[in-house]
């Protein structure tokens, strides 16, 4: 009989231990005991003491209570003295001879998890000891390893909280540098704008500079110009804010307007361009805007490596479900070990005595970026340094029977005939650039228009009903109160009779475009703004009918 009662007691504190090891979590644990541990010890009260996750935990019960319970923090008692020793020699505890009580720790003898103490009314034997031994070994392992489980959640709950912290203290970052580079073109474009408007008035002057002089001025300003531009460029790129207007464009248009703008520079090398381009369309579906901004680059590009006198074409081609638009040039080449990061972000190629061009390396890496909007690719090739170099565009061709779409109408600007541009209009213009009011106004009204020029909304206000513009030129970052503003109280204090309201501004995202149609301007300016398109906006401006 007593071996029968030792097995039954030993299946049960296996079927304890075994219970026990699939358990997640403390609690679950102390619950297995409370409801299982008087079925194979007589005891008249148990404490189980617990050391998991830096707190201590002292749970106790009765012979005859239903569970484990919380011990009160001041409850001393036999059993948690003897609980206490087992906790800090990492050994078995006995009250003595004979033995009514009993402890052992649980989990590491160097750093136990915790200690099981029986206290009863008659004496524990060797046995007794041994097979509390046996069950706070299988509490231990169980103890140990809802431990462990518990560090690593820890472990990577603070490691995917640093993750997040980074990844906000990264878009921060990235939301301070937009921010920045947006106020630093803002703050480049201001003075730009007056010193473009001074260069075309000395242009329009006989007594002036020589001519060579007023286009050394002019051809320094627009460079930097460019660079504003492509440091906003890359702003947007790396965060994914570029939107295409797309529509169907014929790249012969793409190439001719590219050519425009680039020939300036390359007149001024005394480089010839020639254009390849078959006589039928060559059609894609894409924005002509930034399609030309990716010729124009690879133009500029060509035209920088390139050394004086020599020679750059452009090739048009239809292919199969593709066209290509390629840029050659006889200019100083491309070492192979830069032909697989020649499209980073600031990498330049290799410069010369003969050939050293400016820039920031921005071009290339914002026309690939491009190019991968539209679906397209673009590469560089070249013989070696010396021999030149090649960058070729495909993107998918458009069939020819998609009709082109139309634009949105907000986009639809009649084109303005050249005879109407000296049509005059009565135009109020307010900027707290002096320099650049002034300039500006001194060139309308050389074309005829009266113009009234301020320098702040205040002075807008007073003089605007006296005056009675039929346009109002406004800068958006005036001080008092922004441009947005002072063109609703425009609008509110003239009415019907509330002029045509152009925004002017360093500004020039989407962001910036989207807020001044929402806030009823007729067009958004951004600065320096070429005189041609400062007329033709004039002209072509009408009044909001709900501003």
């Amino acid at each position: 009989m007593d071996k029968l009662r030792e097995i039954t007691r030993l299946n049960l504190a296996l079927e304890l231990v075994s219970e026990c090891a699939g358990l997640v979590d403390v609690d679950a644990v102390a619950r297995v005991v409370g409801e299982r541990l008087r079925w194979l010890f007589d005891f008249d009260t148990c404490v189980l003491a617990l050391r998991i996750g830096g707190a201590d935990r002292w749970l106790s019960m009765g012979s005859g209570d239903e569970g484990l319970a919380v011990m009160a923090g001041d409850h001393i008692c036999r059993t948690r003295g003897l609980a206490e020793r087992a906790i800090a020699s990492g050994s078995p505890a006995a009250s003595g001879q004979p033995m009514f009580a009993l402890a052992y720790p649980l989990g590491h003898v160097a750093q136990p998890l915790g200690a099981l103490c029986i206290e009863g009314s008659s004496a524990y034997s060797n046995r007794d000891l041994r097979f509390l031994h046996h069950v706070c070994s299988g509490l231990g392992a169980a103890l140990l390893r809802i431990e462990q489980s518990d560090h690593l959640t820890s472990v990577r709950a603070r490691a995917a909280e640093r993750d997040r912290a980074v990844s906000d203290e990264a878009r921060a970052a990235n939301n301070a540098k937009d921010t920045f580079l947006a106020m630093l073109g803002h703050e480049l474009r201001n003075p730009l704008a007056p010193i473009l408007a001074a260069v075309e008035l000395l242009r329009r002057d006989p007594s002036g500079p020589t001519l060579a002089r007023v286009e050394i001025v002019e051809r320094q300003a627009r460079h930097l110009d460019r660079l504003v531009g492509d440091l906003l460029d890359v702003s947007r790129v790396t965060s994914g804010k570029i939107n295409l207007r797309r529509s169907a464009v014929d790249l012969r248009d793409v190439a001719g307007k590219a050519a425009e703008m680039a020939r300036p520079r390359m007149l001024g090398k005394g480089q010839d361009l020639t254009m390849d381009m078959p006589d039928f369309p060559v059609m894609v579906d894409g924005d002509e805007a930034r399609l030309t901004q990716v010729a124009c680059n690879l133009l500029n590009n060509a035209s920088a490596y390139s050394p004086n006198g020599a020679h750059v074409e452009m090739l048009l081609r239809n292919g199969d479900g593709e066209v290509l638009l390629e840029v050659r040039d006889e200019g100083i080449g491309i070492a192979p070990e830069l032909l697989g990061s020649i499209f980073e972000l600031f990498v330049q190629g290799g410069r010369s005595k003969e050939v050293a061009p400016g820039g920031l390396g921005l071009g290339l890496g914002v026309s690939r970026a491009l190019v991968n909007l539209h679906g397209g690719t673009i590469r560089a090739s070249s013989d070696g340094e010396g021999l030149g170099s090649a960058f070729r565009v495909t993107l998918p061709r458009l069939p020819a029977r998609v009709p082109e779409p139309a634009p949105a109408t907000s986009e639809i600007r009649e084109p303005v005939p050249v005879e109407a541009l000296r049509i005059p209009r009565r135009i109020l213009l307010v900027d707290d650039n002096r320099d650049a009011a002034d300039a500006t106004g001194e060139l309308l009204r050389d074309f005829g228009h009266d113009v009234l020029v301020v320098y702040g909304p205040v002075e807008a206000l007073a003089s605007a009903i006296a005056f009675a513009p039929e346009v109002a030129v406004l800068d958006i970052g005036l001080q008092v109160m922004d441009g947005y503003e002072l063109a609703h109280e425009l609008h509110k204090r003239l009415g019907s009779g509330a002029p045509a309201m152009i925004a002017l501004s360093g500004y020039g995202q989407e962001r910036d475009r989207k807020r001044s149609a929402e806030s009823g301007f007729a067009a958004h300016l951004v600065k320096p703004v070429s005189l041609s398109e400062l007329l033709s906006t004039i002209q072509g401006a009408r009044a909001h009918p709900a501003f």
